[in-house]
Formats: structure tokens, C-alpha cells, sequence
């Protein structure tokens, strides 16, 4: 999986970012000292990667290694959108640690902390516990260090040995799903990039009417964004990449590391078929690759298609004509954060990511403090994206 991310990146940089929002102004001298608690807490933001004849792709640790770079901004507001399309715009230079690095946005009352992460060593959850550890380490807390984490195939294999992976004939096989898609080439042009956050009454109101129709929050989010994108594009079948956490199959906690596989859904969103029951597909199609024959399904598929010669042609093929995706929804779930001491985040926001390819539609889902944050980013996303997924989870959670 990491040679996936690696070689896609060469041409098309998918690093990411998580933002937190504070009602106090951080400075430099409080944040440094826990960037450097945090790198030393997790081996990989100390690593850079080589490609060596013979054994090609590998992670090394130099002598030396450069502390995480911190940029501090002064804005006359902590708003981030502009400094994470700035963010995204900047692709890191993989053979020098750390592939990891912090912007400080100083409000008049207020901070924005942004970290971005390449995508080779890290997943959106892994970008959580990092946030939380700066987050304990600015509350006076110490950070134990974490011994260097293993590939996730060697977690699966141990985790999932007595498994049998799903047969082909078991898997959708529906020819829409293989329209290949186009990369738009890379050339650092700054994307957009929209939010917008739920009240607490709207997000309880859309958790409990998905509790009663037996789906879950992140079905009824793909269904909706499917339906606003279809109507605003003209698209009768819309294809949703989503990336699924397997940390708690494998016994995985705590650590910065890529332990995430994914699935691929499509859906004809004015089909006839009602909001709900759109929403039913979704999760027994979700549930299915979340379970172990669907991790270990999708991680034999990574192994066979990402071999250690494959180049940045496999992994864009894989992409593009394998497994193409018109939107990708990244949902990190409900997360709480340190809570044990005066500094804690007033909101939270992530993944922020696109992919490059052509008219995606890239959104990362947060909930915090029970409100659900949403932010989208893409080259060709209408300003009421977001503003209309939101109109239609309210009309579906209101239906009789």
C-alpha cells in the first residue's frame, strides 16, 4: 500500500492535511517543543524513502533528521482554506525526513493548526493521533516512543491467517463501474477548497434517522453527495472511492502508519429507489469490505497489482481503469482529542486531500464535539456543493 501511494505520487502528489481551530492564540515556542516530542514518538515522521537497486522502495532513517518545519502565519482571522489549498499546491520531497510538516495561523483571538502528511506514511486516523499527541504534549503531557510500526500485510497476514479472501464471483462485477477516468497533470495551481459544519441538533437528528433505518451516517452522506453531484453534473451513475479504517481487525492503535484499504461504490441516485434504501445498499456494500474477507480481498488485490518493481504507471492504471472513482469520501468518524488539559481544539476538519483526477469531488468528514464538519476540495466543485448536500440529509432525514 505504501507503493501504491509512493509511485501514484511521483506525478500526482496526494498529501493531506488536518486542521484544528483553537480559541486561543498558539505561538512557535509552545509548538515547537511538541512537533519534536511527537517526531520522536513516531518513527516514521523520522524517516525518508529510497529506491535501491535489487530491493527498490524502502523507508531509512538518515544520521541526522530535520525537525518537523513549522510556518507561522498572522492573519487579520485563523480562516485555513486558502493556506490548506496552499498546502496541497506543495508536494514533498520523499528521500528527506520529515515527510510531515505544521502551519500555525495566528487570529486575532484564535489559531488554526494545520498538519499535512504524505500519503506514503500515513492515513487520515494516523493524522488524528498525531494532532492529539501535539495536542497532550502542549497539555504538559510526556509521549512514549512507539517502536517502528510493521507493513500492513504482515499485520493482515498475522491478524487474518485462518481468512479466506471473498471469490471473484462473490464481488459486483457492474461494467459502469470500469469507465476509466483521466488525470488532470499536476502544475501546483491552488484548488478549492469549501466547508461547512452541521449544528449539534441537525448531526443527532441525522444520526438517530440513520440508527432507525439501519444504515450508517457515512451511507447517507455517499447517497447524498452522489444525488447533489448527479443533479449538478448531469451523471446518471456516479462512482464513490471510500477509504476504511482497519486498525481495530488488525489490533492496530495509536500509531502514524497506512492501515487503511478501500472500496469502490456506484450509484444510479434518481433510480426511483427511495433516499433510504439507497442508503441500505450502500452499508451492506460497506460492511462487506469492512469485514475480514473484504480487508484481505482488497490487500491480496494491492499485492498483486503494486509488486516491488511496479512503477508510477501501475498505480495510475489502478486509478484510472482499475478502479476509477468520481468522488472520494474520507470519513474519520467521532473523535474526541485530548481532553486532559486547557488546550483543546474548538473544531476539527480532515482529511483535506484531492488526487488530481479529472472532475473529482474530494470530501473529508470529521465529527467533533457532536458536529459533523465537512471540507471538499476539487478543481471543478460549485461553491453549493456542500451548501446542497446538507439541504438534502435534511430533507431525507425529515421524510415521513
Amino acid at each position: 500500500m505504501e507503493r501504491l501511494f509512493y509511485r501514484y505520487s511521483e506525478r500526482n502528489p496526494a498529501h493531506f492535511l488536518l486542521v484544528a481551530e483553537f480559541g486561543e492564540i498558539l505561538t512557535a515556542d509552545r509548538l515547537r517543543p511538541a512537533l519534536a516530542a511527537v517526531q520522536r514518538r513516531h518513527p516514521l515522521l523520522s524517516a525518508h524513502i529510497e529506491d535501491r537497486p535489487g530491493i527498490r522502495l524502502g523507508f531509512y532513517r538518515a544520521a541526522t533528521v530535520a525537525p518537523i518545519e513549522l510556518t507561522v502565519r498572522r492573519a487579520q482571522e485563523s480562516s485555513w482554506a486558502a493556506a490548506a489549498a496552499e498546502e496541497l499546491s506543495r508536494p514533498f520531497d520523499r528521500s528527506r525526513a520529515p515527510l510531515m510538516r505544521a502551519a500555525l495561523l495566528q487570529g486575532p483571538g484564535s489559531s488554526a493548526l494545520l498538519l499535512t502528511f504524505d500519503h506514503t506514511i500515513a492515513d487520515g486516523i494516523s493524522s488524528v493521533w498525531v494532532m492529539n499527541d501535539v495536542i497532550a504534549a502542549l497539555n504538559g503531557r510526556g509521549l512514549a516512543n512507539l517502536p517502528v510500526p510493521q507493513s500492513q500485510e504482515h499485520i493482515l497476514d498475522r491478524a487474518l491467517g485462518a481468512v479466506d479472501p471473498f471469490d471473484p464471483s462473490e464481488l459486483p462485477d457492474d461494467p459502469r463501474m470500469r469507465t476509466p477516468t483521466t488525470i488532470r497533470p499536476f502544475d501546483g495551481a491552488l484548488t478549492n477548497v469549501h466547508t461547512m459544519t452541521m449544528t449539534d441538533v441537525d448531526t443527532a437528528r441525522l444520526v438517530e434517522r440513520c440508527r432507525a433505518e439501519r444504515t450508517t451516517v457515512h451511507a447517507a452522506l455517499v447517497v447524498a453527495m452522489c444525488r447533489v453531484r448527479s443533479t449538478e453534473r448531469g451523471e446518471d451513475f456516479v462512482r464513490v472511492l471510500n477509504p476504511i479504517n482497519f486498525r481495530a481487525l488488525a489490533g492496530v492503535e495509536g500509531d502514524c502508519g497506512l492501515y487503511i484499504q478501500a472500496t469502490w461504490t456506484g450509484l444510479s441516485p434518481w433510480d426511483g429507489a427511495p433516499f433510504w434504501a439507497q442508503a441500505r445498499a450502500t452499508t451492506t456494500h460497506l460492511e462487506a469490505a469492512r469485514s475480514a474477507r473484504g480487508i484481505l480481498t482488497a490487500s491480496l488485490a494491492i499485492r498483486q497489482a503494486m509488486a516491488p518493481d511496479a512503477e508510477v504507471g501501475h498505480a495510475e492504471e489502478l486509478f484510472t481503469r482499475v478502479c476509477p472513482f468520481d468522488m472520494l469520501i474520507s470519513n474519520l468518524g467521532v473523535q474526541h482529542l485530548d481532553d486532559t488539559g486547557p488546550v483543546r481544539p474548538t473544531a476539527v476538519w480532515g482529511p483535506v486531500v484531492q488526487s488530481q483526477t479529472e472532475g473529482e469531488y474530494v470530501t473529508g468528514i470529521t465529527t467533533y464535539e457532536g458536529r459533523l464538519r465537512m471540507v471538499t476540495c476539487g478543481y471543478s466543485v460549485p461553491t453549493t456543493f456542500l451548501k446542497s448536500v446538507g439541504a438534502a440529509l435534511a430533507v431525507a432525514v425529515d421524510e415521513p
